[in-house]
């Protein structure tokens, strides 16, 4: 049987292996598997939503507005759109600011923070790298005394069992001879004891050295990726700030042009107002004209006849009175195939701050889009009409007690200027002339010279 010295030599070997692999394991040590933390992907699905909800809600508003402004001028028109787009754009760009200002912050304050545990990390690194140093040069001297004590077990130093039963001259010195070979024995194994000892704190120590260091690795990650969320934040920050003063000045601008323009605007209302009324005085005059006329042509039929009841037309409702009793619907054509965008009813108007009647139906026709005549009549007048632009009124006669009127304006071109017109036919194209925001027709209708909803005739 060998003598113990042999497992000291074994157990040095192996353990030269796993303290050499140890090393080198640590040397090269690196974060594996550390994954840094997902950014929030910017414009996903529910943010995109958001934007297209907020965009179809401010085209909608400024739809209304154009709506309500139908009859104002132009650059008063594009003002109130701008003065829109630069309020619903502030609020915005406000929440954006402030988004990015809160991100700002954040990320400086995980910045600091990253820092402070980042100096941490690095000290306990140099800690546990002078801690394994330590161990090291502890287990360098345990494998050195085992190496002393294996070679004294080898170089016959007398102490196997057979040469302990030789050399014996009397009982009593063999027994002197295995005390002192079993103390080196004891010895031995005491050393081999630390030896295994030691080398369970190297891996200990080792593994806590290589955590540390992906650690290190880890927070140095993250702090460069703070960096540039800080960075984003800035910029995301800056730009937002150039937009808030951009749209500062587009609504001062458009709040300029407003002002500046209001007198001006009330005047061209009024005279928009003044050929409304010309309009509807010839209307009523020939409403009373038409009235009179069946009057007498009714009494001289009732004198031919030999008498009848007296007592004049029976002519309808007077002027301004609807009709609404005897008008049934379905008599005039839609004048073009286009879909209604706007009805006939009150709107405020918001830069003059008052009320006021859009006083007919708007078609949303191409400009270009043929005018046909709703029902046989006669032409009244075709051409400009102020803010009316190109204008075609079409007298329809006495239709179910009353005399019906209807009127196409902003047009791009007349194509019949007097005589009559039948039901159906090219009278000219729709537009955009005169105060129009658009390309579309607006159609009126009049009852004994007085403008009612469209829609109870069409």
């Amino acid at each position: 049987m060998r003598p113990t010295g042999l497992r000291a030599v074994v157990v040095l070997a192996a353990t030269s292996l796993v303290v050499t692999g140890l090393t080198s394991s640590t040397a090269s040590a690196a974060p594996g598997g550390a994954a840094a933390p997902a950014a929030a992907a910017a414009g996903g699905p529910a943010r995109s939503d958001r934007v297209t909800e907020r965009k179809n809600d401010l085209d909608k508003q400024i739809d209304d507005i154009r709506e309500s402004l139908e009859g104002t001028s132009a650059d008063l028109v594009d003002a109130a759109v701008a003065l829109k787009r630069s309020e619903a754009g502030l609020v915005t760009v406000r929440a954006e600011l402030a988004a990015a200002q809160a991100a700002l912050a954040a990320a400086e304050k995980r910045d600091a923070e990253l820092a402070t545990e980042l100096a941490v990390a690095r000290e306990e690194e140099a800690k546990a790298v002078k801690a394994l140093e330590a161990q090291a040069k502890a287990e360098a001297q345990t494998r050195a005394q085992l190496g002393r004590l294996a070679r004294e077990a080898y170089s016959g130093s007398g102490m196997t069992g057979l040469s302990i039963a030789l050399q014996a001259d009397s009982p009593d010195q063999f027994a002197e001879r295995m005390a002192v070979a079993g103390a080196v024995m004891r010895s031995e194994n005491s050393e081999v004891d630390r030896l295994v000892v030691a080398r369970s704190e190297m891996r200990a120590r080792t593994a806590k050295l290589t955590a540390l260091r992906a650690r290190t690795a880890e927070l140095k990650k993250l702090a460069a990726q703070v960096v540039e969320q800080r960075a984003a934040a800035q910029a995301r920050a800056a730009a937002a700030e150039a937009e808030q003063t951009r749209l500062v000045d587009e609504q001062t601008t458009a709040l300029g042009v407003i002002k500046d323009k209001q007198a001006q605007e009330k005047d061209r209302l009024a005279k928009a107002q003044a050929e409304q009324d010309q309009l509807e005085k010839i209307l009523r005059a020939r409403a009373e004209k038409a009235r009179k006329e069946r009057e007498a042509r009714e009494r001289r039929d009732r004198a031919k006849s030999g008498g009848g009841s007296r007592g004049g037309s029976s002519g309808g409702t007077s002027a301004g009175s609807g009709g609404s009793q005897t008008n049934r619907g379905g008599y005039l054509s839609y004048p073009v195939n286009a879909r209604v965008t706007s009805g006939y009813g009150m709107r405020y108007h918001p830069i003059l701050h008052y009320w006021r009647l859009h006083g007919g139906t708007d078609f949303g026709a191409a400009c270009g889009t043929p005018l046909r005549a709703p029902a046989d009549g006669t032409i009244v007048r075709a051409g400009w009409a102020g803010g009316f632009g190109n204008q075609i009124v079409v007298d329809h006669g006495y239709v179910r007690g009353v005399d019906l009127s209807s009127s196409m304006n902003h047009l791009s071109r007349i194509y019949v200027s007097s005589g009559r017109v039948r039901r159906g036919q090219v009278i000219g194209l729709t537009g955009t002339t005169g105060l129009s925001t658009g390309c579309h027709l607006h159609f009126e209708v009049y009852q004994n010279g007085s403008r009612v909803n469209p829609m109870r005739w069409l």
